[in-house]
C-alpha cells in the first residue's frame, strides 16, 4: 500500500500550481469540492495515466481522500487545500485541465444567501479559462432551482456546448453526497459540456 500524501496547502498562497506539480501528463482531471474523495479516487482508478486533483476547503476531507487514494494504489492523486476563487483565479495555469468536475455544490437555497453560490457567471468564466480547448466540464446538483441557475449561467458562456457524451466513462460513479441523496430518493442531475475555445 502507498503511504498517504499530505494535502498541498494553497489557501492564501500566491503561487501557480505548475511550479509545484508536474502538469506533463496525458490527461489532467480536477474534482472541485471533492469531499471525502470517493469520486476522485474512482476517477484515478479508471484513468491511471491521468493526474487527478481533488480540491476542497476542508482539510479533514482531503486527508480522507489521500487515505483512500493510497489504499487504492492511486499514485497520481493530488489533494489541494484551497479556495475555488483563488484556484481558478490564478493558481491553475490557463488551458491546463482536460475535465473539471463540480459536483453537488452548496445550492444556498435561501434568496438572501444566493450571492454565496459558487457557480456565478464570473466564476464559471474563470473555470472555462482553465480547461483545454476540446476539454470538458461536469456539473451536478440535486436542487432543481440550482439546476436552472446552472443552465442559465452556462448558456451565457459561448465557449460551452452541452455534451452529455463527455460523462460516458463516469456515468455510474457517485459521490458520497449523491449516494446519500439516492437513499432519500432525491435524484441528482448531471450536466456535461464541451469547451470550444
Amino acid at each position: 500500500m502507498l503511504e498517504a500524501k499530505k494535502p498541498l496547502e494553497l489557501i492564501g498562497e500566491f503561487k501557480t500550481l505548475d511550479t509545484i506539480i508536474d502538469f506533463n501528463h496525458p490527461r489532467i482531471e480536477l474534482d472541485m469540492g471533492c469531499g471525502k474523495g470517493r469520486f476522485t479516487t474512482e476517477l484515478a482508478k479508471r484513468h491511471p495515466e491521468a493526474l487527478v486533483m481533488g480540491a476542497d476547503i476542508k482539510l479533514d476531507r482531503l486527508r480522507k481522500l489521500n487515505g483512500k487514494a493510497a489504499r487504492a494504489g492511486c499514485e497520481k492523486v493530488e489533494a489541494l487545500h484551497c479556495l475555488g476563487w483563488e484556484l481558478f483565479g490564478f493558481q491553475l495555469p490557463d488551458h491546463s485541465i482536460d475535465r473539471v468536475h463540480i459536483l453537488c455544490p452548496d445550492p444556498w437555497p435561501k434568496k438572501a444567501h444566493r450571492r454565496n453560490r459558487m457557480l456565478s457567471s464570473e466564476f464559471m468564466y474563470r473555470v472555462t479559462r482553465k480547461i483545454k480547448k476540446g476539454g470538458s466540464l461536469h456539473l451536478s446538483t440535486d436542487d432543481l432551482p440550482y439546476l436552472e441557475w446552472m443552465k442559465t449561467v452556462t448558456s451565457q458562456l459561448p465557449c460551452l456546448e452541452p455534451d452529455q457524451e463527455v460523462l460516458a466513462d463516469i456515468a455510474d460513479v457517485q459521490t458520497e453526497f449523491e449516494m446519500n441523496f439516492a437513499s432519500q430518493d432525491k435524484p441528482v442531475t448531471h450536466l456535461g459540456f464541451r469547451v470550444l475555445a
